[in-house]
């Protein structure tokens, strides 16, 4: 709490100190991540890949002039996949802090409903991965962070709208992650593993 607390602190002085001419805001967004491995070659894992559902939260940083603006967020975001082999269910899950930065696009820049657009890319650092293993005699867990690697990068698009209200703004968004790094630790030649996740998140700005 107390660094989630200094870092609005300094967006807040940063955006103080902005010319007049731009329209900066700070705010905290949340929501559910979709995601699944994009596993090379075909038929790696013995079993279908399912999305596995996970939570998104952070904080993000807004820089704009009109039509056009920058946002920059900080997330806490899930990833992974799960699938059901002979009765048992495996998730793996993994726990990344991810900072996409994306070039925002409004189509109706004025007004109390905001449409918009944006894509851009982003950086990621896995904090844990697990394994978490269900079946009728009950659930196990295992560390999986000696499987994959620590970072990961990727592309990010999206769309959303936003609710402008006196001293605050309302939105509503929904976001793909493209993974473009093999996250897969040792991987042998041809063998491959990607990030694919697709958000919905709900912010408040400020």
């Amino acid at each position: 709490m107390k660094k989630f607390l200094v870092v609005t602190l300094a967006a807040l002085c940063v955006a103080a100190m902005l010319p007049q001419s731009l329209a900066a805001g700070v705010g905290i967004k949340g929501g559910l991540s979709l995601s699944k491995f994009a596993i090379e070659p075909a038929g790696t894992v013995p079993f279908p890949i399912e999305s596995l559902t996970g939570p998104v939260a952070g904080l993000y940083f807004n820089l704009g002039l009109g039509l056009v603006s920058f946002e920059a967020d900080a997330l806490y975001a899930r990833m992974g996949m799960k699938g059901t082999f002979e009765g048992t269910t495996m998730e793996y899950r993994l726990d990344y802090i991810q900072v996409p930065v994306m070039l925002k696009i409004k189509i109706i820049p004025a007004g109390p409903i905001r449409p918009f657009i944006y894509a851009g890319g982003y950086g990621s650092y896995l904090l844990k991965a697990k394994g978490v293993m269900t079946s009728d005699e009950g659930t196990d867990s295992g560390d999986l962070g000696d499987m994959f690697e620590k970072y990961d990068y990727g592309a990010v698009g999206g769309v959303g709208v936003a609710f402008k209200l006196p001293g605050l703004t309302l939105s509503a968004e929904g976001r793909y992650n493209l993974g473009l790094a093999n996250i897969v630790k040792d991987a042998e030649e041809g063998e491959s593993g990607k990030n694919r996740s697709i958000m919905v998140l709900v912010g408040i700005g400020f």
